[in-house]
């Protein structure tokens, strides 16, 4: 090849590289159709864009709340300007269909609360691509195959016990009951929930929400037993005694990790998640008016803000005693304990600052937690770390810190080293440390067969979420360490698959199948009105002008105690947030046979996505080698030899899918039709060998 000319790697798609292509999908742990949900939004179809919301996601509305939205991170359109708002829209939709539907007045749909969530999943009718192996109707299909969906097998099933309910063990629950399992969920607090009710304050997760999602797993006939934990109420020995023929184990990571600095035994030093919990139970904690929180991560912002409310309900509280409602009315002895509340935030009388030994950059905390908590006072300041806590009689009054240097080491490995000389002092009532969280497994016995990892976690097959003993199986935080909540979802859909082909002596196989349906765009375009059915970007001439707006949220004035920060799209914005889909289902297929050269295509991309090659300039695998060959009777290997006799025989043309908008310019210009626009459907079932 002559010296200068650039090499394109290049392959061949097939299913999987088209079902790549839809990256928010692909980047959804339980592969969440999110192009669906939200395309049927700004078509106005809400009762769909529910139905693919909830197919793969036992827990879709409290994820379109507090879900990190890892579907938005890869979505192709935050590589133009900003990423379409998925979560927020999966929460527009649940309002109005989900568990919260008859929560959420004025905003439903006029439905009866029988006819949501779950039930409109399994009886909705639809016909959807994109469907799931782990979708709720998918399940309910392969238990009616395998004769175990009727009561009668369901009373005389195999007996599965999970340990945990949290989303990882709920969702477990929840696939196995709908294969038709006996399960019994044991649960060590009073309530169940784990971390969505322990770890997330109220402020972002209401709490009647998420006892409405459990009670809809509940109602498959999961049975619950709360106040029973594992290596005090019951051991593993024991449930095999009861006979449980398979367990999963899912207790999460409650236990702080210890910072091992001076003065950590003081009293007003708190481990986060002990914090979290007290204040998500409904105990008053005492903190005193100057809070540290010391950590960089999600943990942290949750702490230092509910740290912040704490304060700054104790300051409601004194004010409400000094304005009592037998000398005042009730409503303005609030407004004037209001006034007072302000007025201290104003003076200061209220400090909650964070420490992390990150820069802003590195800082592990979703950015968005980030900036609410700065947006509530929240002072935070990287690049610090713990050195000492310091304190007279034992009790804490601040915290010695240093600059830090470098969080890594040249291997990328934390090893922070630190500014020598860079001592400085924070005042403080109270210190929160939220330094990483970790899982208590002292109840292991070594007749249990279960192996422990290095970094404390219980050592799990991946694949099958299956431990060293036979039958037992873990996962969420307990097997991977912290992780957010949709990745705890799809390790609890996993372990049920690996528990129904232990159970069940039956190996399921994964069948796939695609098609295409070609879009009659250049019609469409011509008509004033929107066509029903699949749809182009350029139907809407401004759609790439649309900015992303997120939901508005409470004033910064009323955030206080429970009250939920973060409020709903009203439908005007929500459908022109979902018009920003890039559609990356659409896709341009091209007819070789048809193409005369002309470049057409080439000049009118916006985005350069087309390009013509030399075939010496391509480099691919064998299923490119023998397409070629086959083509043109020589092998790639010959092209890529330089002969310019043999590389006038042809040229090849070349697409970056990955920077195309779906704009339908180059079909459109195209004189010869050899380019189409066609969307792409496939869909995905279970079959027992």
């Amino acid at each position: 090849m002559a010296e200068g000319h650039r090499r394109y790697r290049v392959e061949i798609p097939d299913i999987e590289y088209y079902q790549r292509m839809i990256e928010c999908r692909y980047g959804c742990p339980v592969h969440t159709d999110a192009k669906g949900y939200v395309t049927a939004i700004a078509e106005g179809d809400y009762e769909k864009a529910y139905i693919i919301a909830k197919e793969p996601n036992p827990f879709a509305s409290i994820c379109g709340r507090v879900c990190a939205a890892p579907c938005e991170v890869t979505c192709r359109r935050g590589a133009i300007d900003a990423p379409v708002a998925i979560r927020a829209l999966k929460r527009f939709v649940t309002e109005r269909f989900g568990v919260e539907a008859p929560l959420s007045l004025g905003k439903g749909s006029g439905k009866a609360a029988e006819e949501m969530g779950l039930d409109l999943v399994i009886q909705g009718g639809y016909s959807l691509e994109g469907t799931n192996f782990q979708d709720a109707s998918t399940l309910k299909r392969l238990a009616g195959t395998l004769g175990v969906s009727d009561r009668r097998a369901r009373n005389t099933g195999p007996r599965v016990a999970v340990i945990g309910s949290g989303c990882a063990g709920l969702t477990c629950a929840h696939d196995l009951a709908l294969l038709g399992y006996r399960v019994t969920v044991f649960e060590k607090q009073a309530i169940p929930g784990g971390m969505l009710i322990l770890g997330v304050p109220e402020y972002r997760l209401p709490r009647d929400l998420i006892q409405a999602e459990i009670q809809a797993i509940l109602d498959l006939e999961v049975e619950l037993r709360t106040n029973t934990a594992l290596g005090q109420d019951l051991f593993i020995k024991d449930l095999k005694n009861q006979g449980y023929q398979a367990i999963f184990i899912a207790i999460g990571a409650h236990m702080s990790r210890e910072l091992r600095i001076e003065g950590v035994q003081m009293d007003g030093v708190l481990r986060a998640i002990e914090f979290l919990l007290n204040v998500n139970l409904g105990f008053k904690v005492d903190l005193g008016e100057r809070v540290i929180v010391v950590g960089g991560g999600d943990v942290a912002m949750d702490a230092a803000r509910s740290a912040a409310r704490e304060i700054l309900d104790a300051e409601v509280r004194a004010a409400l005693e000094a304005f009592r409602p037998d000398v005042l009315e009730a409503t303005e002895a609030m407004r004037r304990a209001m006034e007072v509340a302000r007025e201290a935030m104003r003076k200061g009388a209220r400090e909650v600052n964070v420490i992390c030994l990150e820069s802003w950059e590195e800082m592990p905390a979703q950015r968005f937690e980030v900036e609410e908590a700065q947006s509530e006072g929240v002072k935070i300041y990287p690049r610090l770390g713990p050195k000492r806590i310091l304190g007279d009689n034992g009790r804490v009054k601040g915290l010695e810190t240093l600059a830090v240097k470098s969080v890594f080491d040249e291997q990328g490995r934390f090893n922070p080293s630190f500014i020598e000389g860079s001592e400085a002092v924070m005042e403080a009532d109270s210190v929160i440390l939220a330094i990483g969280q970790t899982s208590d497994l002292s109840w292991i016995r070594p007749e249990d067969g279960i192996e422990v990892t290095p970094r404390g976690t219980i050592k799990i097959d991946p694949e099958t979420m299956a431990t060293t003993a036979p039958g037992i199986y873990a996962g969420g935080d307990v097997a991977v360490g912290p992780r957010i909540f949709i990745e705890a979802v799809e390790h609890g859909h996993r372990a049920a698959r690996a528990i129904h082909e232990y159970l069940s002596h039956r190996k399921l196989r994964e069948v796939k199948l695609a098609w295409w349906i070609p879009i009659d765009y250049r019609k469409r375009l011509l008509e004033k009105e929107r066509p029903e059915g699949p749809f182009l970007p350029t139907y809407y001439p401004n759609y790439h002008r649309l900015e992303r707006y997120l939901p508005p949220s409470l004033p910064i004035e009323r955030r206080i105690g429970i009250a939920e920060i973060e409020l709903g799209y009203e439908e005007a914005m929500a459908r022109e947030q979902g018009i920003r889909c890039l559609k990356c289902h659409i896709n341009t297929i091209f007819h070789g046979e048809r193409c005369i050269l002309c470049g057409a295509c080439v000049d009118v991309c916006p985005e350069y996505c087309l390009k013509f090659v030399r075939l010496d300039q391509v480099v691919g695998g064998e299923e490119v080698s023998r397409l070629i060959e086959l083509s043109l009777g020589s092998s790639l290997k010959d092209f890529q030899k330089g002969d310019p006799d043999l590389l006038r025989k042809a040229t090849v043309m070349i697409m970056d899918l990955e920077k195309c908008i779906r704009c339908a310019l180059c079909a459109i210009r195209c004189p010869t039709d050899a380019i189409t626009m066609e969307t792409f459907h496939f869909q995905e079932e279970l079959v027992c060998q």
